[in-house]
Parts: C-alpha cells; structure tokens; sequence
C-alpha cells in the first residue's frame, strides 16, 4: 500500500470529546461522544477520551472536518460556545498536560502530511470541576442540545462536502 492510500480521508467529519469524567463537569466532552458512539452515523468517527494525545494526530490527519468538545471555566454554566480552530503553534508542542486541538491539527500536517480542511471546538461553560462523577444540571441539559447541534452541523458538513460547488455566502458554519 502507498503512503498517498494509506493516509487517504478514511471519513468526513472525526468528533473528539475529551475530559476528565470525576471532576464533575469536565467530563462534559467525554460524555458527548460516548453518546455520539451510540448513534453511529455514516461518515463520522467519533473519538472519547480523557485528554488529548500524539497519538489524536494520526485519525485527524484522514478527516475533512474535526469537532473538539470540551469543557471550559465560566458563567453561565451550561452556555455551549462555537470557536474555529487555526493550526498555529501555541507553545504548548510538549504535549505533557496542556495540548489543545491546534496543536493536533498542526501535529497532523506535520507528521502524516495532511490535516482537516476545518476544524472546530464545542465548549461548555461551567464552575463544577471538583472530585464527582456527576455533571451539574445545566451542563447535564447542554449534553442534549450540544447532541442536536453536533448532528445538525455533521448532516451540514457532509452536504457541503459532497456538494460539486457552492458559493462562498453558503460556506457552512456551526
């Protein structure tokens, strides 16, 4: 197998939720894609785990769009919120505890030559981050409506995909 086969786009969109599920809140992206996984749909792979890692480079570097979710301190608690991200170098390329989804995404480029054309994070804004394995009732809420948005973007995101071409007024955002 040649290296262009080999690291060819395996699926369109990769969602990665990540966080620590016993400090209460944080665990919000692990939980979103624990429940992505139960709902399979074609085209998405979706990746739960506690942090971020190298070894993310490598599944980011075959899809066209990544969606990160995770969680993030502040008021109000349960306030879901869209961001872009741009592969640049944050400082943090030691990847011990505090590697965010650009340093993958750059990662990506670097070592399999390829990474997602769009990338993405999805936070939940919460004050719930002690020792507990439960998530706060408003975080518990944003699960549902981050699941309806994460859906909604993913059916966007393929349709614009296969689309043969668009203007760019009707560029797909979250």
């Amino acid at each position: 197998m040649g290296e262009q086969e080999r690291f060819a786009i395996s699926y369109s969109v990769l969602v990665i939720g990540y966080g620590n599920t016993l400090r209460q809140d944080d665990g919000f992206g692990w939980w979103v894609a624990e429940r992505l996984q139960q709902e399979a749909t074609e085209g998405m792979q979706v990746i739960a785990c506690h942090q971020l890692t190298p070894e993310l480079a490598e599944p980011l570097s075959r899809c066209r769009i990544a969606l990160f979710v995770d969680a993030r301190e502040g008021e109000p608690a349960g306030q879901l919120e869209w961001e872009t991200v741009c592969a640049v170098p944050s400082g943090n390329a030691s990847f011990t505890h505090s590697a965010g989804p650009a340093d993958l995404c750059l990662l990506a480029q670097t070592l399999y030559g390829s990474a997602p054309a769009q990338a993405y994070l999805l936070t939940v804004r919460s004050t719930h981050f002690e020792l507990g394995k439960e998530l706060s009732p408003e975080v518990e809420k944003a699960i549902e409506v981050a699941l309806k948005r994460i859906g909604a973007f993913c059916a966007e995101g393929a349709a614009m995909l296969t689309a043969p071409q668009r203007n760019k007024e009707e560029e797909m955002t979250p």
